[in-house]
């Protein structure tokens, strides 16, 4: 197979959305980074395979897909008003949200026909979607992390409609408002890979969150500690590979953070480098008609490093921007692999999906290991009690 185009989608209305002075880490020179990532491969030869693509305008009605009525509609009013407003401590409106917001549901019926015509597609537009559940505020997260509409899930519903689907977040964040929207939906897997909700907003996503009703068991959280480098990245994404393999999507949209990538930021502390931002697009590429990628997360160096070599990777080209894999601290890969565990353990539970057979084996050795221990416990604890060891 031949190098593959990814559509740009992009208009300058998506810098509307700000406030001034800027003091708010989710803001336009979110997008200039992003641009600027893009711009440095188009210089490199890759222009023709990168074509700039208008984002066009389309009415927030096109959310009530994925979103409450009401809460469009009230949003909708907000937006309106033009005023300068909270929605929480983290998520705000101002007088040219509004704009953004029309472009990005543009811009998400733009990326869902060229998906069609088996055309891939990378949206670098804000504010980001995945925070955003069904009523705004998802899975009881505190705050609606920056953002106010989920253009990721408005795609993946659209074409849900003319094929098999998946969702995969490579945020670090757990996409929240993803994984509220579609929880129940059987239909539409999601795969999410983010840093220990323990240690991070929106402190959700743990490995037993597998979906509900006819949805269990295909919502699918890998969970990498802190301080994780290149090696434990590369390792959940052999994971992410077998159940691709297994879902056999003809579309996957992408909720595209590069906000792991290493100082990227001063919120998170992991340490990957561009080798997976590559594989991964790579990877995708190769398991799906077309791919629909949504700017979420990063904001420095990710975007400028990290985000043309996920590009590359879609693309079928070589990473041009090699660095050394890092690697992750020995307390990070003991947690990980706990994790890994019980992520694997939960989807051979719903059964769902199907793994490599050495992967569920090694889960269901363990199970019997485990049971064969607790009983050999509890039988020792009953012989100390016929014996009346508690009277000595």
């Amino acid at each position: 197979m031949g190098p593959l185009k990814v559509a740009i989608l992009y208009h300058d209305d998506f810098k509307l959305h700000r406030l001034d002075p800027i003091s708010h880490p989710e803001s336009p020179r979110r997008v200039d980074l992003a641009l600027e990532g893009v711009n440095s491969l188009a210089s490199q030869g890759f222009e023709r395979l990168l074509p700039m693509v208008k984002a066009p305008k389309s009415p927030l009605e096109s959310f009530k897909l994925v979103h409450d009525k009401q809460y469009v509609d009230s949003m909708e009013g907000l937006l309106r008003s033009g005023r300068v407003s909270w929605l929480d401590p983290d998520t705000y409106v101002s007088p040219g949200t509004l704009e953004a917001l029309l472009r990005l549901s543009g811009a998400s019926h733009k990326a869902v026909s060229l998906a069609l015509k088996g055309v891939s597609s990378f949206i670098v537009g804000r504010p980001p979607s995945h925070h955003a559940g069904f009523k705004g505020k998802a899975l009881k997260a505190p705050t609606r992390g920056s953002c106010i509409f989920n253009a990721t899930a408005l795609i993946a519903e659209v074409l849900s409609r003319h094929g098999r689907v998946a969702v995969v977040d490579i945020d670090v964040h757990h996409g929240n408002g993803t994984q509220d929207i579609f929880y129940s939906r059987g239909d539409l897997l999601h795969i999410d890979i983010h840093q220990d909700p323990s240690s991070l907003y929106p402190y959700t996503g743990f490995p037993d969150d597998a979906g509900e009703g006819e949805g269990a068991g295909t919502k699918v959280n890998i969970v990498t500690p802190p301080a994780s480098g290149d090696d434990v990245y590369l390792d959940a994404l052999k994971l992410v590979d077998h159940i691709l393999s297994f879902w056999k999507p003809e579309y996957i949209v992408v909720s595209a953070g590069f906000d792991a990538y290493r100082g990227d930021n001063d919120m998170t502390v992991t340490n990957v480098g561009t080798r997976f931002f590559h594989l991964i697009g790579r990877m995708l590429s190769s398991k799906a008609r077309s791919v629909v990628s949504v700017l979420e997360g990063g904001y420095g160096e990710g975007l400028r490093k990290a985000l043309p070599a996920y590009l590359l990777g879609l693309m079928g080209k070589k990473n041009e921007l090699w660095e050394p894999k890092t690697r992750s601290s020995r307390g990070a890969w003991r947690l990980y692999r706990a994790y890994k565990k019980l992520t694997i353990y939960t989807i051979v539970e719903h059964g769902r999906i199907m793994l490599p057979e050495e992967l569920e084996s090694e889960i269901k050795r363990e199970e019997r290991v485990f049971r064969l221990k607790e009983a050999g416990a509890k039988g020792r604890k009953r012989k100390r009690l016929k014996k009346g060891w508690w009277r000595r």
